[in-house]
Order: C-alpha cells, then sequence, then structure tokens
C-alpha cells in the first residue's frame, strides 16, 4: 500500500498553481523522509542527502508568510538533529495537519493526523494522541469518512477519560454533537452541546464552552431560531481568543443576520471573514453565504460572480452540497431553466453523503417549503419586542469591525 496515498491524489488532481500545491508538495516530501527515519532508526541525513535537499528545496519554494513554510522547516531540523520522535516534532506535524485543514485539504489533513496517532505512543504522548483523533475525527467528517471520524472521536474520548482531562472530553464530546447535528440529529446534538456547555462553564473551561455555544448556535440556524442563534454566537465571540475560530463564528453570525432578512449586516459579517481570514475553507464558506444573499438581494450579477468562483473550487462536500443547493436557487429566483433539476441533484448529493440537515433543506425548497420572508417581518417576528436592542447592538459592532478591516 502507498503511503500518504492522500497526498499523491491532491496533487493530482490539482496544478502547480493552485496556490496549496507547493505546500502539499513538501509535505509529502518531509512525510516521506519521517517514514525512512523511522524505518531506519540511527541513520544519518548524509545516507539519503539527495532526498533531504529535495525536500528543503521543496519547502523554500512555498511562498513567505504560508504557515505550512515554517512548519516543515523546523521539522525538517528535528529530522537532521534525530528528534524526529520528540514531543516537539509531534506537535509541529499536529500543526501541519490543522494548517492543511483550515485549507479545506482535508484527506490530507487526515493523513497527517493518522501519521501522528500511529508514530507516537498514546502512553507517553497522550495528550498529543488525544488532539490528534479528535483532530483526525473533525476533518473524516469533512472529508465524508464517517466510520472514520466515529472510530477517531471514540479513541480521543477513551484516551481522555483514562487520564482524566476533562476539557479534552467535553472537546470530543463537542466533535461527536457536531457530527449528530451534520447528519441531521438535531435534538440529541443539542442535548449533549447543552450538557458540556453548562459543565465548561462551572469548570471555568472557557474556550470548550465557547466552542460548545458556537456549536448551540449552529443547531439553533438548522431550526430556524436566528435570534437565539445570533445570542449563543455572539456568546461564543465574546469567550473565543483562537483568529480562526472567531472567523467561523463571525460568519456564523452573518448567517443567522441573513435569516433574519437582515442582509446589509450579514454582508458586513460575511465581507469581514473574505478580508481578514488567511485559510480558504472559511473564505469559501463565506463567499458561499454571499452567494445566498445575493439570492434573497435579487443581484443576478452579483449571483452569477460568486458562483462563478465557486465552481472552479475544489469544495468538500459539505460546502459542494451547498453550492449545488444555492445554484438551484439562484435559478428559480432569476426564473432560469433547469431549476428542479439542479434541486433534486443537490438533494441526490447531499443525501448520497450523508448530509441529511441540508437535504433536508433542499426537500423543503422542493416542496415549495423554504420561502424567505421579507426584512421587516422577518425582524418583527424574530426580535419579538426586548431582543431587539440586542440585536441592533450586535449588527453595530460587526459594522465597526467590517469597516477597520476594509478601510
Amino acid at each position: 500500500m502507498i503511503k500518504h496515498h492522500a497526498f499523491f491524489d491532491a496533487l493530482g488532481l490539482s496544478s502547480e498553481q493552485d496556490t496549496t500545491w507547493q505546500p502539499t508538495l513538501a509535505g509529502l516530501a518531509v512525510l516521506r523522509l519521517l517514514d525512512d527515519a523511522s524505518e531506519h532508526p540511527g541513520r544519518n541525513s548524509n545516507d539519503d542527502w539527495a532526498a533531504h535537499r529535495a525536500a528543503r528545496d521543496a519547502v523554500a519554494a512555498i511562498p513567505e508568510g504560508h504557515s505550512s513554510r515554517a512548519i516543515l522547516t523546523r521539522l525538517l531540523d528535528g529530522i537532521r538533529n534525530g528528534q524526529e520522535t520528540s514531543e516537539e516534532a509531534g506537535r509541529e506535524l499536529l500543526s501541519l495537519g490543522r494548517s492543511f485543514d483550515l485549507e479545506g485539504k482535508w484527506s490530507v489533513a487526515a493523513d497527517v493526523f493518522q501519521t501522528i496517532i500511529q508514530r507516537f505512543s498514546s502512553r507517553e504522548q497522550t495528550g498529543l494522541v488525544i488532539e490528534s483523533n479528535t483532530a483526525l475525527g473533525a476533518a473524516a467528517r469533512h472529508a465524508g469518512d464517517w466510520e472514520g471520524s466515529a472510530r477517531a472521536y471514540a479513541q480521543a474520548q477513551h484516551l481522555a477519560d483514562t487520564i482524566g482531562d476533562v476539557a479534552a472530553s467535553l472537546t470530543v464530546d463537542v466533535g461527536v454533537a457536531n457530527s449528530q447535528m451534520i447528519r441531521g440529529n438535531l435534538p440529541a446534538a443539542e442535548a449533549g452541546l447543552e450538557r458540556v456547555a453548562a459543565d465548561a462553564r462551572a469548570r471555568g473551561l472557557s474556550q470548550v464552552e465557547a466552542l460548545a455555544l458556537h456549536s448551540l448556535a449552529s443547531v439553533a440556524h438548522s431550526r430556524g431560531n436566528y435570534q437565539k442563534a445570533i445570542h449563543l454566537a455572539y456568546r461564543s465571540l465574546e469567550l473565543t481568543s483562537h483568529a480562526t475560530t472567531r472567523d467561523r463564528v463571525l460568519a456564523d453570525i452573518a448567517a443567522a443576520y441573513a435569516g433574519l432578512g437582515m442582509r446589509e449586516t450579514a454582508r458586513d459579517g460575511y465581507l469581514i471573514v473574505t478580508v481578514t481570514s488567511p485559510h480558504q475553507w472559511v473564505r469559501w464558506q463565506a463567499t458561499l453565504n454571499l452567494m445566498e444573499l445575493a439570492i434573497g438581494g435579487g443581484d443576478e450579477a452579483e449571483f452569477d460572480a460568486y458562483a462563478r468562483e465557486m465552481e472552479a473550487a475544489p469544495l468538500d462536500d459539505r460546502l459542494r452540497a451547498y453550492f449545488l443547493f444555492y445554484l438551484a436557487l439562484g435559478s428559480q429566483r432569476f426564473g432560469r431553466e433547469g431549476a428542479d433539476d439542479q434541486l433534486r441533484i443537490a438533494e441526490r448529493f447531499a443525501s448520497s453523503h450523508e448530509l441529511h440537515q441540508i437535504a433536508f433543506d433542499v426537500e423543503a425548497a422542493v416542496n415549495g417549503r423554504a420561502v424567505k420572508a421579507d426584512t421587516a417581518d422577518a425582524y418583527s417576528d424574530a426580535t419579538g419586542g426586548g431582543g431587539s436592542e440586542e440585536l441592533e447592538r450586535i449588527a453595530e459592532a460587526l459594522l465597526h469591525l467590517r469597516e477597520r478591516a476594509t478601510a
């Protein structure tokens, strides 16, 4: 069996002009050096100087500023110094996997996380293996490998419970709940997330609480309770310190405002993300949301521009399902032929990839149940009195953030 098959697949499906091609090539070269070091312990790097030189050249070709360049450079230094199995090397590999994950290279990220799990001892480096399994659970889910995702989460949960790491165990619970939510089991997801949020709050685990609140906001959004989604997501934003997580929370706040019909506020949130996020997948998600806003606002030219941009993007299954859905909704909105066929294609795609919640939304559109309210009606219905001031306060905060981001 060829090791790191996901890397070869990713390279074969992209071109040298792709912004992730060089990091993927360099990542493969470094991983193969790690494999060789593992299979031949004690071998001096001079024994295979050509492979080391090729790996260094591949890393040097990564554009300055790309997160993987510094990570891979440190890994190469570790290999040269015989420290390829150190905790530091494991952490660098974890960072490498996350960098691919944030670029939407789910299968490649999963390969890196699996490499860590195979190379490092669950007894001696338990925390590292727990984090890698948890990250693998999410990456495998995004790649459509539901069984692999479940196995990784189960292993992370077992190890976390074994050593009594409550924060890690609760983080795994959030990942499991996210899988339940994406597959359409909203009651189970909500119950699990509420328990995690309460437990994390009681223990002072603010970052875990922020993760749970963000996912609870997604559950509320899926149920059409946009006001609740905004409040939960904004509470998560106030607790969150990680920049990438903040991007995703901002995008979800914007999506909830779009659900209320407050399109200008929604656009503010999405534009912040498209301008400030360094991660391709997050920008793709925000761009798809802007595509949906163009449908609601009747802006056909803007819709077509976003559709062309997304058509060529190597989206993961979940984003691809949303793209197909919005493409069909746009055809409906602008009176184009083939809209019904496009809806059926979107529904089949979502169902075949076990993205049941998206499939439900598409089915509702097919049956005429997905009717958007006008801006004024949606806003007045959702706020119900006292909530309107809080929604306006958050909307104003987004406006100021957008002005600073685009200045």
